[in-house]
């Protein structure tokens, strides 16, 4: 076993940052995060980024005068983990090794140490442990690199030590979800939980709007998507801050997928307040199948402010930036909730509130909410072969978009959600200028499903106009019981887009989102009519006539035959050919600036609310790569 040694420069760099992991920067630091995965509260970890050597330093106290365990996994098992083990034994010594574990049992020690113990200590029942590691060990065969992917963090504790001979693993453990590297700007206590404000309780000038989704009987159908609506608190303009998610029991959490909040705009020539108040009181209605959407007041509600799923935590805006909430006087908001009822449970009860944290001091820019990627419900445009396990899909904003709605001013992009649905494995946000791919705006090669965070950036994108933006999706549908998989609104199926949160805001500016319809794709997909069945809440097939009425779920699973030079041609045509990309809605207007500095990207008189341009995914250029993070031992 090779021990690394440390430069004396270094060990001085740890034990700095050990001070001020101590002392001094608790409320200011937004690599520094908090965790206490353990339901007994007995196992607490924190840790801290450190940019400049490029490491990550943990602390973890226990309760227990035995072992304590941690490490690093892809997936949420031991099977390829990175794990360290570490204590104080009966002797009153130290004892810290970097192994690696395929299951269950001791891991394996490592040949290499790349975990850097700093400190081990007791005291009365606790054990604490300071340790360190670079981003990445350059130890493909025994370590994961920390990147911008999402990991599994393993925990564990005994209550022997490693040297008593009864030990043979963890007697308490779990695992969590969490991007290591991200920042956290949201307001937190020494436990990590957001630090709550009773509603319309000021402190420091921060006030709560408490937003809530609740449905007392939930439809016995496998996916509800419900919209119910709120008159914000204010009559002036103020920003929005934050947003906290709070799901008060495991059966909320499990049964609802995504929630996503809209800015709602009344018809012309009508109050706000006369067109949606009856509204706030009437409980809500199921989105998306009136008989006649132009009475639906969701109709008017499509600027998007905000956006979360399974497993998302509390989002804080930068100090810069804040979302502007009644900046025209009263306003309301929509809610849109998904209920997911995959048991078909009768008598289901489910609740979810969105605390929005607001502030009347007024921050310098005004944020918006970009949503790129694949038109939903995209059940033909998205198409998965069964048992694929690398297929990719793109969504597209075009470049003609971007030139169009923007102006002539950029955007810069502060954070993002990246979304799918359960068959997503790999999600990326790709930017393009001209004939030049720049890097990734956003990235997730470990995607999860059940941990979906709205994820601030460490440095903030530009985006230019004229700029080509595109979603590319990777999913793996080996476990779907050889079953094709489609597009739509069901956790079943599948989606590919993002939320770009940015500002300047732009007005009118919202969705960006792209969809197939060249010929040559529907000929060989074999139908050439497709659309919106509202009793099924399915897009279905129209012609040719011997399928009429199925549903593109099954038709693709019944009547398409799977060889490997259809499945390559779909693939191909998914990536490389032309998609049709609808910028975004562009609400009518002058085309000048509005009273309160907003920019506004209005078309003028008559302008068409849509406009669609083709676009393709760049070829010919080279493709941004990540830049590799080690270097050779030694080095």
């Amino acid at each position: 076993m090779k021990l690394k040694v440390l430069p004396e420069r270094f060990l001085l760099i740890v034990l700095l940052k050990l001070f001020e992991l101590s002392f001094c920067f608790c409320e200011l630091n937004p690599y520094r995060h908090v965790v206490i995965p353990d339901p007994d509260g007995n196992y607490r970890l924190e840790w801290l980024v450190d940019w400049e050597q490029e490491r990550v330093i943990f602390n973890i106290t226990v309760n227990t005068r035995g072992m304590v365990g941690f490490g690093l996994a892809l997936k949420a098992n031991r099977t390829g983990a990175d794990i360290v083990l570490g204590g104080v034994g009966k002797d009153g010594r130290s004892y810290f090794s970097d192994r690696h574990s395929f299951g269950n049992g001791l891991p394996t020690i490592d040949e290499y140490q790349d975990y850097i113990l700093h400190e081990a200590r007791e005291r009365n029942s606790q054990t604490f442990l300071s340790f360190s590691r670079p981003f990445d060990t350059c130890d493909e065969d025994q370590d994961l690199p920390i990147s911008n992917d999402l990991l599994t963090i393993i925990w564990g504790y005994s209550d022997i030590d490693l040297d008593d001979e009864a030990q043979s693993d963890f007697q308490h453990t779990g695992t969590f979800q969490a991007y290591l590297l991200d920042p956290d700007l949201a307001p937190r206590n020494e436990r990590g939980e957001v630090v709550r404000l009773e509603n319309e309780n000021i402190e420091g000038g921060t006030k709560v709007f408490n937003i809530t989704g609740r449905m007392e009987r939930v439809p016995i159908q496998e996916t509800t998507y419900w919209c119910n609506y709120h008159r914000v608190p204010t009559k002036s303009k103020q920003h929005i801050i934050g947003f906290n998610p709070v799901l008060p029991t495991e059966s909320d959490t499990r049964h609802i997928h995504h929630l996503i909040l809209y800015r709602c705009y009344a018809p012309a020539g009508m109050n706000p307040e006369t067109f949606y108040e009856g509204h706030t009181r009437n409980g809500g209605h199921e989105c998306y199948i009136n008989a006649e959407p132009e009475t639906m007041a969701a109709t008017y509600c499509s600027e998007v402010l905000y956006a979360w799923a399974v497993g998302g935590r509390a989002i804080f805006l930068p100090e810069h930036v804040g979302l502007p909430m009644s900046e025209n006087g009263m306003e309301y908001f929509m809610l849109e909730t998904h209920y997911d009822n995959p048991n078909l449970l009768p008598n289901l009860n489910v609740s979810i509130t969105l605390e929005a944290y607001y502030t009347v001091e007024i921050r310098p820019n005004d944020v918006g909410v970009l949503w790129i990627g694949q038109l939903s419900p995209g059940a033909t445009t998205l198409v998965i072969p069964p048992d694929s396990t690398n297929h990719i899909a793109l969504g597209h904003c075009a470049s003609e978009c971007t030139r169009q709605a923007f102006g002539n001013k950029p955007i810069h992009i502060i954070a993002t959600l990246l979304h799918t649905h359960t068959s997503g494995a790999g999600v990326r946000a790709l930017h393009f200028r001209g004939q030049t791919e720049l890097p990734w705006i956003n990235g997730d090669d470990n995607y999860n499903f059940n941990y979906q965070q709205f994820r601030i950036l460490k440095q903030e994108r530009t985006v230019l106009p004229g700029d080509q933006l595109i979603m590319r999706c990777v999913y793996d549908v080996s476990t779907r019981n050889s079953s094709a998989v489609t597009g739509g609104f069901s956790t079943r199926q599948e989606m590919c887009n993002t939320l770009l949160f940015y500002y300047n805001r732009l007005l009118g500016v919202s969705n960006c989102l792209s969809e197939i319809r060249s010929e040559e794709y529907f000929r060989l997909l074999g139908v050439s009519n497709i659309t919106w069945d509202r009793p099924a809440k399915d897009m279905v097939v129209r012609h040719p006539p011997e399928f009429s009425g199925l549903t593109m779920r099954d038709y693709t699973n019944d009547h398409i035959e799977w060889d490997v030079e259809m499945r390559n041609e779909l693939e191909r045509q998914q990536i490389f050919g032309p998609q049709v990309s609808m910028c975004p809605n562009a609400r009518p207007g002058d085309g000048e600036d509005t009273p309160d500095g907003s920019e506004s990207n209005s078309l003028g008189d008559g302008a068409e609310e849509d406009s669609e341009f083709i676009s393709r995914l760049p070829t010919g250029t080279p493709r941004y790569t990540r830049p590799p993070q080690c270097t050779r031992r030694g080095e």
